[in-house]
């Protein structure tokens, strides 16, 4: 299992695939960034792949015999966050402390920011694109407030089916390291009084601006999912730093992704690790020396 954080856990990832029969990855930069030169690896040696995201190992867990041709659609649910309720006045005066208080999951700081300006989701629908090889139309997201319903799959065969699990990423990573052994995991008995209201919502992009950022997306793999992980990662830290507002994070974030210089990106492929630290070093470098 591969738990590295950031884009420098890619590298790890790949060198790791010869020698697993198994290999479960819960590091979404490597996914995002560097999915083709994973998938290559996992062909060549014939290693099994399980992805450890909650929605993702959902998907993957509602597949049988890993079809993924037969999939209409994907819904992933995003909880909404800390500020699912609150309003734009309010949005202006949100402090770390309040950004960091996730209502459903005890996560780290890093995910719980991209948690709450949805980027981490905005990168899930990227990651589910990628592993179980669809289009961009074919992946959706719904509000879930609660985090009980994981991943909702839609087959050409008319059939719908649903995963739900508490809010613990205990069940994920548990039911990976033993998807062959069926290992029992005691856990909480079924919530019907959530089932019975889902509260399903749509995403509200005044709100949540960075989920348009998908629009910017090319069709195929290339070395743009690295420039959106390293403007994000860039802006997140300042913020985790008290060296930007909350406004100013998405705003920036938002501004520095769509910067015209970055575009050729989209029209390259990463034929290698080192194109993918390349790019990073590079937006980096662009990031660093631009007037802050």
């Amino acid at each position: 299992m591969v738990s590295i954080v950031g884009l420098d856990g890619l590298s790890p990832s790949l060198d790791l695939i010869k020698y697993s029969q198994n290999i479960a990855i819960i590091n979404k930069e490597s996914l995002i960034c560097g999915w083709n030169l994973i998938y290559k690896k996992l062909n060549k040696y014939g290693t099994n792949f399980f992805p450890i995201d909650s929605e993702h190992f959902s998907i993957f867990s509602l597949l049988e015999n890993k079809k993924f041709n037969f999939i209409d659609k994907v819904f992933i649910t995003a909880s909404g966050g800390p500020f699912l309720n609150f309003n734009k006045r309010k949005m202006s005066k949100i402090n770390i402390s309040q950004a960091l208080k996730h209502p459903n999951w005890n996560m780290g700081k890093k995910i719980s920011i991209d948690s709450s300006t949805m980027m981490n989701k905005l990168f899930e629908v990227i990651e589910a694109k990628k592993i179980f090889n669809l289009n961009y139309s074919q992946v959706k997201v719904l509000i879930h407030p609660k985090s009980y319903i994981h991943a909702i799959v839609r087959f050409h065969n008319g059939l719908t089916k649903i995963l739900i699990h508490q809010s613990n990423m205990k069940i994920p990573i548990h039911n990976s390291i033993y998807f062959f052994d069926n290992k029992k995991l005691n856990s909480k008995e079924l919530n019907l009084q959530i089932l019975n209201n889902p509260n399903f919502q749509k995403i509200d992009y005044r709100k949540f601006p960075l989920m348009k950022l998908l629009n910017l997306l090319p069709k195929s793999d290339s070395l743009f999912e690295t420039v959106l992980v390293t403007v994000n990662d860039y802006f997140v830290s300042l913020y985790l730093n008290s060296k930007l507002s909350y406004i100013k994070l998405i705003k920036f974030i938002n501004f520095y992704s769509r910067l015209s210089k970055f575009k050729k990106f989209k029209s390259y492929t990463p034929k290698n690790v080192q194109d993918i630290y390349k790019t990073r070093e590079y937006v980096n470098e662009i990031l660093n020396n631009s007037d802050i």
